[in-house]
């Protein structure tokens, strides 16, 4: 078993000998033996935990077995990469299936929505009002007259995982069906031109696909394919969507970029040979400007100007969860949620473009 916890000294307060710990909710003849020299907790019919700290994820390699106990994920400076980790480790073969358990408050952070979403996760929450007979009832009515009603006390005192994750890149977007949110089932294929958002990132090519419905954008899909390319990427635009006009609205750079075609093609001249019309920018925007208009498309004045299908997984579970870097206005691109939102800001940033007016590049790119 692995115990994970922010700092040693967590460990050994809260998962160890803490109130809530393994040594003070264990029957006296199974209580287990905690040898803090070797970072090692074992019970008496022979198992054994080893203890981990968040500040040494690549401990967490080394680790086999098939369970594993994370106390306040949420908090740790680098919870992806531990989590990543201990997966590779959770691998033998027991009279159970390997299981993690996480205890945590709900800070919204983007792998916390991951986990809970996935279909063999088990969510179990419980407020401070369940445990008020262990609560000193000062602090109680302390806490609850000031942070009851507020978004710090749904997840504090409520155990609530907010919707809005902590310096959300695209604050705007909601999950919440139209018209207060951005998810609109009834988006449907009109059978007008199809526009596409298309960004070059090989691994995963993104595409955001939408139809135009008087100034509204609504998409009706968004793909990532895996280590793939431009031509397997329009090839499956046309499988989708035979004898349409597809408008594709891609990554400036890609007039220039080379891709794994033959010498002398770009991203441009081969979705121009495959019967696409392509539309971009002569140049490609700053990254806030496109952020920006892509915000005010998703609420503004009252107007929700872009819906999106639930079918868009990809899309949706992008703008919920691309953040800044702590105390930064850089994009973490290291979560792997940018390409398919970046996919959407060219779509946007072309063809509904609410801050400025721009030149478009638009033709035949073959050579």
């Amino acid at each position: 078993m692995a115990l994970v916890g922010r700092v040693p000294k967590d460990i050994r307060d809260y998962m160890v000998e803490g109130p809530g710990g393994l040594l003070r909710n264990t029957a006296p003849h199974e209580r287990p033996q905690y040898e803090s020299s070797i970072n090692r907790v074992t019970w008496p019919n022979g198992s054994w935990a080893t203890i981990y700290s968040s500040e040494k994820p690549d401990d967490l390699r080394g680790f086999s077995g098939d369970t594993g106990w994370f106390d306040e994920l949420a908090k740790f400076a680098n919870p992806r990469e531990c989590w990543d980790n201990l997966q590779f480790g959770m691998r033998e073969v027991s009279a159970d299936q390997p299981r993690i358990l996480i205890t945590t408050t709900p800070r919204p952070i983007p792998l916390l929505s991951e986990i809970e979403e996935k279909p063999t996760t088990v969510v179990v929450t419980g407020s401070s009002y369940e445990n008020r007979a262990n609560l000193s009832p000062i602090w109680f009515s302390e806490i609850i007259s000031v942070y009851e009603g507020t978004l710090l006390g749904r997840q504090e005192i409520h155990a609530q995982i907010l919707d809005e994750v902590e310096g959300r890149v695209y604050s705007s977007f909601s999950k919440s069906p139209f018209p207060d949110g951005n998810v609109d089932p009834t988006v449907s294929d009109t059978g007008a031109e199809i526009l596409v958002g298309q960004d070059f990132n090989v691994h995963p090519m993104a595409s955001v696909i939408a139809v135009r419905v008087a100034d509204e954008c609504h998409v009706l899909d968004a793909l990532e394919i895996p280590v793939s390319n431009t031509e397997e990427v329009a090839a499956e635009l046309k499988r989708r969507y035979p004898n349409r006009r597809i408008i594709i609205c891609p990554d400036p750079s890609g007039r220039a970029r080379k891709t794994s075609a033959p010498v002398g093609q770009t991203d441009f001249t081969i979705l121009s040979r495959a019967g696409f019309e392509v539309r971009a920018a002569l140049a490609a925007p700053a990254v806030v400007d496109r952020v920006n208009n892509t915000q005010a498309m998703l609420a503004s004045s009252g107007r929700r100007r872009l819906r999106i299908h639930p079918r868009a997984k990809a899309l949706i579970t992008g703008l919920s969860n691309l953040t800044y870097k702590e105390g930064t206005s850089i994009r973490d691109k290291a979560s792997g949620f940018d390409h398919v939102d970046d996919a959407l800001d060219y779509l946007l940033w072309q063809e509904f473009n609410v801050l400025t007016q721009r030149y478009a590049l638009t033709g035949d790119f073959s050579i």
